[in-house]
């Protein structure tokens, strides 16, 4: 007990020293906190529990409510009880929202999961900083951070049931696990990866096929002595954790995926400018006035002839919007499929209306957007410079072009499908962390050349 006392009057006597850009990173985070928990509470959206949302709301109230994964309307008299089991919907977001639902979905349900939303958002910047703290200055990776804190897509998402938060989390989480495999024995950071990544698939689909090109790249960039293990434990961490969603599929409906989405989204995909016959009034809902969408969407021969002939009617323009129509549009500001500007579903308040700090961070992200998206493209081309070129360690090298081959493959998914800007939502830490690469090597170059013109003075 002496020992105890003596030990803690030792403690409170000694200087504790806490690194400046602590304080600072706390304030970013708290910042960050403040403007996503009010937004969850004082957005009022417009029906929230509606296509997508609803769907998973129906998800989760029949896993708990029967035990059936289905999005059955178990709520309209005449429903089928019990459900009948489905796969469209990738499991973890209904699974995770299950955990706030009662026996009925409440008003209270929805504000627990939106504010629980709003904490995993925050806990995500942190990831974001830990991150850019291995590939940048100190100074660029607060910035990182802090234009990730201040995002309105990454803020406002977090007032919907829609499963782009907790994707982004896992997707940051698997970065950052990835980031420590770099140390040659560490394979529990692959397995961590590996997890991370299954788990970020079993949130959204788009991130299916991403271990493959990975895993290329890693035994590309590490050699097969060195990156074989890795490369084995992360796949087949992923593989546990995916497969056993492939097997729940295969006992339950005999197939092992539902292939419906990804029909959707590559038929979708085929409207040159999100519009059918290039009319305006159809921009962002082209099939609605299609009267060929149910026919030529029914299974993939159908999609990919409907590909093809699209092609063959007008070759240019078809080439023109795949290469760079659907990236351009993919990384622009405002969503299409929604009420637009940073908002899913419509909103009847939002402090970005009315509170002065909500109102001046939507203005200065609005105003940059553009000038971000140019410098990530200049910092993933920076990323697979040699060393010698670019200035940064093997170690920030690999961690850039990981990120790198993440958002080449995402672009590329969305180059085939339906580029929905929403979809670029859970991407854009990334596009802060790599939109910091070009202003690294600028503020590295001048310096280089203060201190040489100053050495020949």
């Amino acid at each position: 007990m002496q020992n105890l006392l003596r030990y803690t009057k030792k403690l409170f006597h000694s200087n504790i020293h806490i690194p400046r850009y602590v304080y600072v990173l706390a304030a970013i985070l708290i910042i960050a906190f403040d403007l996503r928990i009010q937004s969850v509470t004082h957005s009022v959206v417009d029906t929230p529990v509606r296509a997508d949302a609803r769907d998973y709301v129906l998800y989760a109230h029949n896993m708990k409510n029967y035990g059936v994964y289905s999005r059955s309307d178990t709520w309209a008299a005449d429903a089928q009880i019990p459900p009948k089991p489905d796969a469209m919907r990738a499991p973890l977001y209904p699974l995770f929202i299950e955990l706030f639902l009662d026996q009925q979905p409440t008003a209270a349900n929805i504000v627990t999961i939106t504010r629980t939303q709003a904490v995993i958002s925050t806990l995500t910047i942190l990831l974001v900083f830990w991150i850019a703290r291995q590939i940048l200055p100190l100074s660029l990776a607060l910035a990182a951070s802090a234009f990730t804190a201040i995002s309105p897509h990454l803020v406002t998402m977090n007032i919907y049931l829609l499963s782009e938060t907790l994707f982004c989390f896992f997707l940051v989480l698997a970065i950052y696990a990835l980031s420590k495999t770099i140390k040659k024995k560490n394979l529990v950071a692959s397995i961590l990866a590996g997890l991370a990544l299954g788990a970020a698939a079993l949130t959204h689909p788009m991130l299916l096929y991403f271990v493959i090109p990975l895993a290329l790249f890693i035994l590309y960039y590490w050699g097969w002595k060195n990156g074989w293990r890795k490369t084995v434990v992360l796949v087949l961490s992923f593989s546990l954790l995916y497969g056993a969603w492939i097997a729940r599929n295969l006992n339950t409906l005999g197939v092992p995926g539902d292939n419906t989405l990804m029909l959707v989204t590559l038929r979708i995909g085929t409207y040159s400018n999100m519009m059918y016959q290039n009319d305006p009034h159809t921009y962002g809902f082209p099939y609605r006035f299609d009267p060929h969408y149910e026919e030529a969407s029914k299974d993939l021969p159908s999609v990919i002839s409907e590909v093809v002939n699209k092609f063959k009617e007008a070759p240019i323009e078809q080439l023109r919007w795949y290469i760079l129509g659907k990236p351009h549009m993919l990384w622009s500001w405002n969503i299409i499929a929604g009420q637009g500007d940073v908002f899913v579903y419509p909103v009847e308040s939002t402090p970005y209306n009315y509170l002065p700090q909500f109102r001046a961070t939507h203005a200065v992200m609005h105003a940059t957007h553009w000038i971000f998206v140019v410098l990530m493209i200049g910092g993933i081309i920076i990323a697979w410079l040699p060393p010698v070129k670019s200035g940064f360690s093997n170690e920030a090298v690999f961690i850039t072009r990981t990120i790198s081959v993440l958002l080449l493959y995402h672009v590329a998914l969305m180059m085939i499908g339906f580029p929905e800007p929403r979809y670029a939502i859970p991407m854009r830490p990334f596009l802060y962390i790599m939109s910091m690469l070009p202003i690294a090597v600028a503020i590295r170059w001048i310096l280089t050349k203060r201190s040489g013109l100053s050495g020949t003075s």
